[in-house]
């Protein structure tokens, strides 16, 4: 399949609103205008390192998704666990157990910051939020903008997709966003969010498939 495909493909899924985030469903539209990048790619690290580090140096790109329309099996997504896990630029910040499943929390280094990665991919077993049809993470590339208000306080040192710059949005327009988000993620889950659907979680994955991981 052609990486234009597939990027197109994916953009439908956060255009049509399934990812809950009504700020990325309208960033989607017109992807460039908001610095976000779409790239393709296989499970290999040395590859993911130069997305990571283009993403950061190109003034251009402030959000970068990267596509894995390979990983499309359990042991796949395994695999790409294990192979993030040796990324230079990611960290493996978080492993808390959540009812039956493992939250995983991988974060990329951004200079001297942490940014959260969130992950999507064809898995009945994530969210329905972050059922995308191919799996993908992705991240927010720069620093927070100077924002004259905000919606809510980042943590020190913290950055994620919510930073994102809606430019030329009005105060309005974005506190609709925002609240429709909320209204939208639990409606597209059932339920109020948790920890598998939280920002910090990338990827929520079954006990069993974690410790067949590891063990």
């Amino acid at each position: 399949m052609e990486d234009r495909v597939v990027i197109e493909t994916q953009l439908e899924f956060y255009r049509n609103g399934r990812a809950g985030c009504l700020f990325a469903a309208h960033a989607a539209k017109s992807p460039e205008d908001y610095g976000w990048r779409f790239s393709v790619c296989d499970i290999n690290a040395e590859y993911i390192e130069i997305l990571i580090q283009s993403a950061i140096t190109d003034a251009s790109v402030s959000t970068q998704s990267i596509i894995f329309p390979r990983v499309i099996s359990r042991d796949d997504l395994l695999e790409l666990l294990s192979i993030l896990a040796t990324v230079p630029s990611v960290i493996l910040e978080q492993q808390e157990l959540f009812e039956d499943a493992i939250c995983l929390g991988y974060r990329i280094k951004v200079d001297d910051l942490v940014s959260w990665a969130t992950g999507f991919g064809g898995f009945g077993f994530l969210p329905k939020t972050r059922q995308a049809v191919f799996t993908e993470i992705v991240f927010r590339s720069k620093p927070r903008p100077q924002y004259e208000w905000v919606m809510k306080e980042a943590s020190e040192g913290v950055i994620h997709l919510a930073d994102m710059d809606m430019r030329g949005m009005s105060e309005n327009q974005l506190k609709a966003l925002w609240y429709g988000s909320f209204d939208n993620t639990e409606r597209s889950i059932g339920h109020k969010p948790d920890m598998r659907s939280a920002a910090k979680t990338t990827f929520a994955v079954p006990v069993e498939l974690w410790n067949k991981r590891v063990g």
